[in-house]
């Protein structure tokens, strides 16, 4: 019965900053808000946040599903959110109280950081959006979401973004501390995480020089088709779309951060012309290398 569908809503950082109380934003590149009962995402329909987002979760315990994993989260909890996740509230407790923080594709875009850190976290998304930290962590992530919520309401006005970048910045390179002291501490599941673990080494070490998926099977020494059966089963995605989106993440780093021209990108990422890097970036973004460079994304 209609009556009983249960629709898909999606949330833009606008609509955030409608709806909620207690909002800080910048434009619509990036919004913090306290989460409680009260206040919370509505229950009854899946969400789509439109941007990457965190909760962390301050006090009580809630059931959320996302995409179709179910999970329950409690106090000290970081709860990472790529684009096209759908989110769903089971249930929370009545002292729950988190913190909402969103932000746009194209503010990631603008935050530099080192691209060798990127593709942990961007694993982590895939794989298990749920992070557990100490106390002592999330007061450090929260007194810097404070100070970022206290610049936003301030009078500085000429390198407002420019400080709040700094700052999300050092939040980003706090996360990714915390979920390679996580990924430390588990245990080995088996070959195939081994084997996918040294695969996201060589990437990191060899992404700018090579692309193609028997490169890196040769160096572990296996065949490209159980390299690619062993990347799907750990992560979701075959080899060859792990070897293109970091090649995709080295390249906007570079367009963004370096200075050199495009043909000169092109040349460091081993294409051997300046077009069949264009194509190729297109292919995989949907907008020119000179497009991003000028802060089109």
């Amino acid at each position: 019965m209609a009556t009983d569908e249960i629709t898909l809503q999606r949330i833009s950082i606008p609509r955030i900053k409608e709806q909620m109380k207690d909002i800080h934003y910048l434009s619509d590149d990036l919004v913090i808000s306290s989460l409680d009962l009260e206040y919370n995402i509505p229950r009854e329909h899946p969400t789509m946040i439109d941007g990457f987002a965190a909760i962390i979760i301050i006090s009580g315990t809630a059931v959320m599903t996302i995409d179709t994993v179910e999970y329950e989260v409690c106090p000290n909890t970081i709860v990472l959110l790529g684009t096209d996740r759908v989110v769903r509230t089971i249930s929370c407790s009545k002292d729950l109280s988190a913190f909402l923080v969103v932000c746009s594709k194209s503010f990631l875009n603008d935050i530099q950081v080192d691209l060798s850190t990127s593709l942990s976290i961007y694993m982590r998304l895939e794989k298990q959006p749920c992070l557990q930290v100490t106390p002592q962590d999330t007061q450090e992530i929260r007194l810097i979401f404070q100070l970022i919520k206290t610049i936003l309401a301030s009078d500085k006005k000429h390198y407002r973004q420019e400080i709040i970048r700094s700052l999300f910045t050092a939040v980003y390179y706090l996360i990714t501390e915390l979920n390679l002291r996580e990924h430390k501490n588990e245990m080995r599941q088996g070959r195939a995480e081994v084997i996918f673990d040294e695969f996201m080494k060589l990437l990191r070490e060899y992404n700018r020089q090579e692309r193609n998926v028997g490169f890196y099977a040769h160096k572990l020494n296996i065949t490209p088709k159980y390299l690619s059966t062993v990347a799907k089963s750990v992560s979701g995605k075959t080899a060859a779309k792990w070897i293109d989106e970091s090649v995709i993440l080295e390249a906007k780093s570079l367009l963004r951060y370096s200075g050199l021209s495009i043909q000169e990108i092109a040349y460091r990422l081993n294409f051997s012309t300046q077009s069949f890097f264009g194509k190729y970036f297109k292919q995989h973004t949907g907008y020119s290398p000179s497009r991003f460079k000028r802060g089109g994304k």
